[in-house]
């Protein structure tokens, strides 16, 4: 029978709360209990192997696609930077010929003015003057600082220490 995970820690549950309530004794059950015991660990154990190969390949697919995408991600970059420098070499030509708009057999092209405002630029930020300087404040804990105090036994309002999860290793 293919037990689940669930069936067998369920088993193993059932098991423990039956030696609680014989409070240690199994005079007369010792074989049973014994036999069941080494059934759960058994099953557990092929389970849990089950599961640790399952993720195994599950790890190692997932990085097999990770290196695949990665990959493909620098060449999509590739083929980005290709266009964009034959986009600008377009331009520059179009812009020489003093040519605005090209209609092809497929394609409408034109060279256009960029909208929106005029961008400032600032090469010398000190030399602004003080009315045109905006100062912002950035507020946010200092949560290395806040561990510390409340590591070393202090009271922080506003902050408590969390409780680290758990984590499973398979090797």
């Amino acid at each position: 029978m293919n037990r689940t995970l669930l069936d067998i820690t369920e088993d193993l549950q059932a098991l423990d709360d039956l030696l609680t309530e014989a409070g240690g004794d199994v005079t007369g059950i010792e074989t049973t209990v014994d036999a069941w015991l080494a059934e759960l660990e058994q099953d557990l154990k092929g389970k849990v192997d089950n599961y640790a190969a399952l993720i195994t390949a599950m790890n190692a697919r997932a990085e097999v696609r990770k290196a695949e995408a990665d990959r493909l991600y620098h060449r999509s970059k590739v083929d980005i930077n290709n266009a964009r420098f034959l986009r600008d070499r377009l331009k520059c030509a179009l812009e020489q010929r003093g040519i605005s708009k090209l209609e092809t057999a497929r394609y409408k092209v034109g060279v256009s003015k960029v909208g929106g405002a005029a961008p400032v630029i600032i090469p010398d930020l000190n030399a602004v003057p003080a009315d045109f300087i905006r100062v912002t404040e950035l507020r946010e804990p200092d949560k290395d600082a806040i561990r510390k105090a409340l590591e070393s036994g202090k009271e922080v309002s506003g902050a408590t220490l969390g409780v680290r999860g758990t984590y499973l290793s398979v090797r």
